[in-house]
């Protein structure tokens, strides 16, 4: 199934500080983190998929053809520069975010999302009351999304139009970010 015209925008392009080692190359049953994510992303059908990531990163993996990679130059500079980078290259007329260090995020997930997205809201998960990734962002929000600066990303977007905010209800545990090493050896503990 074509997620319509949605922009798949993937954010690989993170420094890994409190990981203290590259999250991109972290195994997980058999697939590093950035492995799973083009995977699940393949399999959505996306209308295109984006590939924001250092040059040094993607030089040490190999890369499906069929996406658009972007080298982020400036990933010291926080998510935003990122965030620019991948919108300024799509095209759908909605663009979904997505993390690398969310490695049990599931298909339904993105459908869940994907399916309530129009082109004037902003789409998202809660974990503990709280928007989470991966976020959907209709194309009305284009223009801002390429001025957003700083470490915070499309926060700043999100949070300036709670008016647009639909939130989709989720299994949280399928949202769990991966920051430190702790949360890694915790993950790897777990069978799903």
């Amino acid at each position: 199934m074509k997620f319509r015209q949605t922009s798949a925008i993937i954010m690989a392009s993170g420094q890994s500080t409190r990981m203290g080692r590259n999250k991109l190359f972290l195994k997980y049953q058999g697939q590093t983190f950035l492995e799973r994510i083009l995977s699940l992303v393949k399999k959505a059908g996306f209308f295109e998929t984006i590939l924001v990531i250092t040059p040094e990163d993607a030089a040490g993996c190999f890369l499906p053809e069929d996406i658009h990679v972007v080298y982020n130059r400036q990933s010291d500079l926080g998510q935003s520069a990122a965030v620019r980078l991948g919108t300024r290259e799509a095209t759908g007329d909605g663009y979904l975010y997505l993390p690398v260090d969310q490695p049990l995020l599931t298909l339904e997930i993105l459908e869940a999302i994907i399916q309530r997205g129009t082109h004037d809201n902003i789409v998202f998960p809660l974990k503990a009351g709280e928007p989470q990734s991966p976020v959907y962002f209709g194309a009305d929000f284009y223009e801002e999304l390429l001025q957003v600066s700083g470490s915070s990303g499309g926060r700043e977007v999100r949070n300036n139009h709670k008016d647009a905010w639909v939130q989709v209800a989720v299994s949280e545990e399928y949202l769990e970010d991966i920051d430190t090493p702790a949360d890694y050896e915790n993950l790897l503990q777990k069978v799903f």
